[in-house]
């Protein structure tokens, strides 16, 4: 077990600054949320591994505001979400 903390370690690097994205929900799968921003931007925010207490509950036209990290895993850079908060059904 301790071999497999180490490797994750050394596999991700996650930023220390949240950033907080507001925008609706294009599509939501178990472990993605693809947001459409206030901005217009689209968006994709990774919730693998997430408590689902805190990122669950999310439906498709949902507005939100995800709370987020970057993190990079394998050489490439994700958001990964911390923290989901419906705003309007």
């Amino acid at each position: 077990m301790f071999i497999s903390v180490i490797g994750c370690i050394s596999s991700c690097k996650q930023e220390d600054q949240p950033q907080v994205l507001n925008g609706i929900v294009y599509d939501v799968t178990m472990s993605n949320i693809t947001l459409i921003t206030s901005k217009g931007d689209t968006v994709n925010i990774s919730t693998m591994d997430d408590n689902t207490n805190k990122v669950g509950g999310v439906l498709l036209d949902d507005s939100v505001e995800v709370t987020c990290v970057k993190e990079e895993i394998e050489g490439r850079e994700i958001l990964q979400a911390i923290e989901v908060t419906i705003i309007k059904k």
